[in-house]
């Protein structure tokens, strides 16, 4: 086990992004306003920060091989969290943070989304299935309510959700409908008067075993497709609906994901009926951005046990951190670490702004780099996790070591709240989009307004300028192609069907994997020019930007369209 007694204060870098790297002055006077005491107000939320990391760590984080041992419990159909789970959480609701950012007025902390993602980062460190039950359990359907509920029912559920007397979850995901929201079947019909009736089924939600649920569901007699869709709380109690089971998983092991069954269930419209998919989206948004942050906070872990380890294991008379290519892997971890915190901060910073400050500008930035946040704090979590497995050699495999652990639990985090693909996908289309409404761009220094706009120092100015020239270049050979396809319509708004943006779906996460080490470099570059002592890692964040660029550039020109005959060969056996 580590020594670390404080997940907040033993972590030098989130440290330095809290005290240095954060503009505290634009987030207060936007979530508190603009006569807010700033100096106050931020000392209170790093008080904050230091509670919740030294509990954190010492008594969730030794607790988190048992909560992984037991799973979840399933007895006589009865479907709970362990005892030492239970612990955890009710530690965290004694301390006041079972869902610190509802507002005072309702019994919570009214945490800006920012610290409140630094307790989330500090709690996946520790134990990710802890992290989740207390993320989705109580601060995701608490968010949702304070944002679109009735007086009425903020009053009702609030309370509880933020002294952790209830728990709750968010249902969207169906057996036939995963990322394909339209096709959702779980139907609403009014009854009388605040009363609807669910009816359907639900699969892989998070918490699904607690005392209320958020649910997503088709409202609308008619629609289709995104259209004409509602979100509903139900309570469980009395059987109002049914946890029909947990799933039995390999990763997360102590977090029961649920199926849910709706048959007549009695629920009130949480919001305007119809309007639910447009409400939901806050909420996917923030778990996007979560998610990457969990990412983080299990990298985290993992790194501190592989520095830990490769200090102490000696071999061939040195400690094994002192071989060439252990000590690459290590600075590799650590850049990746690194900078993802700082992309995933500068995001919430700017949630903080759009959702609080309506900061148009603000909302469109964390627009562009969300979906990056996503794919690179996750996809970053396996990578450092399987070089931390590495570096450990073969007792990484034996449970006492514990980055087993960080390596199944790290897993999950590309797939769920919209898997690496579907985040490559939302980043490029928009990416595309913008160029397409502004061509000259792609003779300037490129689409993305923070990427142009980035100034860095050292060598690094000249490894991110070569990157975001080759993520130009590849941009261009994919207008290419879809202009050879569609004709010169795109520029002109013509409706493009998948099958003109093959080229794109294709190879939207060679270009999303360039884009986001490209934004790692510029948080860690620009960072580097107001702090010492920060240049070489901007360096090397710079360096790999531009060999990533550079490698995928070459495959994007490279292809050879065995892919579409492919998919023209299963095409017409399926016809």
């Amino acid at each position: 086990m580590s020594a670390t007694l404080n997940f907040f204060s033993g972590n030098a870098d989130l440290v330095e992004v809290f005290d240095k790297v954060v503009p505290w002055d634009r987030v207060v006077r936007a979530v508190e306003g603009a006569d807010a005491d700033v100096a106050q107000t931020v000392a209170t939320w790093r008080e904050v920060c230091d509670l919740a990391g030294k509990y954190i760590a010492t008594e969730i984080a030794p607790r988190a091989a048992k909560v992984d041992e037991l799973g979840v419990i399933r007895d006589g159909g009865e479907i709970r969290m362990n005892e030492p789970m239970t612990k955890n959480l009710r530690g965290l609701a004694d301390l006041g943070l079972a869902s610190p950012s509802v507002p005072a007025q309702f019994g919570g902390a009214g945490l800006p989304f920012t610290v409140t993602m630094m307790v989330a980062e500090m709690l996946a460190r520790a134990d990710l299935a802890t992290q989740v039950q207390h993320g989705i359990g109580w601060n995701s359907p608490a968010a949702l309510i304070f944002r679109f509920g009735t007086d009425q029912q903020k009053a009702r559920y609030l309370p509880l959700l933020a002294k952790g007397e209830i728990m709750g979850a968010v249902a969207m995901t169906e057996p036939q409908a995963g990322s394909d929201v339209g096709r959702l079947t779980t139907t609403a019909t009014p009854e009388r008067d605040d009363c609807w009736l669910l009816r359907g089924r639900k699969q892989f939600i998070s918490a699904g075993q607690g005392d209320m649920v958020i649910v997503l569901a088709r409202c609308v007699d008619g629609s289709t497709g995104l259209d004409g869709l509602g979100m509903f709380i139900a309570d469980r109690e009395g059987g109002n609906y049914v946890v029909e089971r947990a799933e039995h998983k390999f990763t997360i092991r102590g977090s029961p994901t649920c199926a849910l069954v709706f048959e007549g269930t009695r629920a009130s419209v949480l919001g305007q009926p119809g309007e639910g998919w447009k409400q939901i989206l806050t909420f996917m948004n923030e778990s996007r951005l979560g998610v990457g942050i969990q990412g983080i906070g299990v990298a985290t872990a993992a790194l501190a046990k592989a520095q830990e380890y490769a200090a102490a294991r000696v071999q061939m008379g040195k400690p094994i951190r002192e071989h060439p290519m252990v000590a690459e892997m290590l600075l590799d971890m650590e850049t990746t670490v690194t900078g993802a915190r700082a992309l995933a901060y500068e995001a919430a910073v700017l949630q903080d702004l759009a959702l609080f400050g309506r900061d148009e500008q603000a909302a469109r930035d964390v627009r562009e780099v969300t979906p990056l946040v996503k794919w690179y704090g996750t996809e970053g979590a396996v990578r450092v996790c399987r070089l931390a497995l590495q570096i450990h050699g073969g007792v990484g495999v034996v449970d006492e070591y514990d980055v087993g652990r960080f390596m199944r639990d790290s897993l999950i985090t590309p797939i769920y709240e919209g898997t690496s693909q579907i985040q490559s996908l939302m980043a490029v289309k928009d990416l595309m989009k913008w160029t397409m409404r502004r061509p000259a761009t792609l003779v300037r220094r490129g689409p993305s307004r923070l990427l142009a706009r980035a100034s860095l120092a050292g060598r690094a100015r000249s490894d991110f300028a070569a990157a975001r020239g080759h993520i130009l270049g590849a941009i261009r050979l994919l207008l290419r192609r879809v202009v050879r396809r569609s004709g010169l319509g795109i520029f002109r708004g013509k409706r493009l069907e998948d099958e003109d943006l093959g080229p794109i779906l294709l190879h939207a996460e060679r270009l999303t994997e360039s884009l986001a080490h490209a934004h790692v470099a510029r948080v860690l570059g620009e960072r580097a020019r107001s702090l010492s002592g920060r240049q070489p890692m901007a360096d090397r964040a710079a360096r790999t930007a531009r060999l990533v660029a550079e490698r995928n550039r070459r495959a994007i020109a490279l292809d050879d369209g065995s892919v579409f005959e492919r998919i023209q060969t299963w095409r017409s056996e399926r016809d």
